[in-house]
């Protein structure tokens, strides 16, 4: 979240240290935060609006910001410049390709399910376009977290029950075409996989 409200405030105009700094400890005022974010037209905040917080947790925060600052220029999400004997900070187009996949992920439905056994084994193909890839990640994401075991990035085995939340979520996010469910209730060829995966 601190990424996202960095990122957006730096995509019309350069921001300097102290105002980005204002809006990192804004989290303590996440309205007024949220307010200038998703409504820019609003009037600018004051450089001068610090945030009252005991001295020990102001360092502290001060100290996550500036970290924070350091890993997304190294990232090469934004860069600085100086004018007038002022740092300012400038959003990247690699920074704002990262807003746009951080605004896809905070849509992903969130991965709260608990694993729960199967009488049979379900093995899990998928196909999903590149276009695709923070869902195709969130469903890594999912099945890592139903105690699934990857055979390879698009094939997944497990003896656990796929919750009816999670099928309405592959609905909603338009992947049941890129996505095949199998149930395995005979031994076969891979009989011998699923012994090394200590699944049979």
């Amino acid at each position: 979240m601190k990424t996202q409200l960095i990122l957006e405030n730096l995509k019309g105009v350069g921001r300097t240290t102290e105002f980005l700094l204002n809006i990192f400890l804004g989290g303590y005022n996440y309205r007024k935060i949220k307010r200038k974010v998703f409504y820019p037209t609003l009037p600018d905040f004051s450089e001068t609006d610090r945030v009252k917080m005991d001295s020990q947790l102001l360092q502290k925060e001060k100290h996550k910001f500036y970290s924070l600052l350091s890993r997304l220029k190294k990232q090469g999400f934004i860069k600085k410049e100086q004018k007038r004997n002022k740092i300012f900070w400038k959003i990247t187009p690699r920074g704002k390709q990262r807003i746009e996949k951080l605004k896809t992920i905070f849509r992903l439905p969130r991965v709260n399910y608990k694993p729960e056994k199967d009488d049979e084994i379900n093995l899990i193909v998928f196909d999903i376009p590149e276009k695709h890839k923070a869902k195709r990640q969130w469903l890594r994401h999912v099945l890592l977290s139903l105690d699934f075991t990857m055979l390879q990035k698009s094939v997944w085995i497990g003896k656990n029950k796929l919750p009816e939340e999670f099928l309405k979520a592959l609905a909603e996010l338009d992947l049941m075409n890129f996505i095949h469910i199998l149930k395995i209730s005979k031994t076969g060829t891979i009989t011998g996989i699923l012994k090394e995966l200590n699944l049979l």
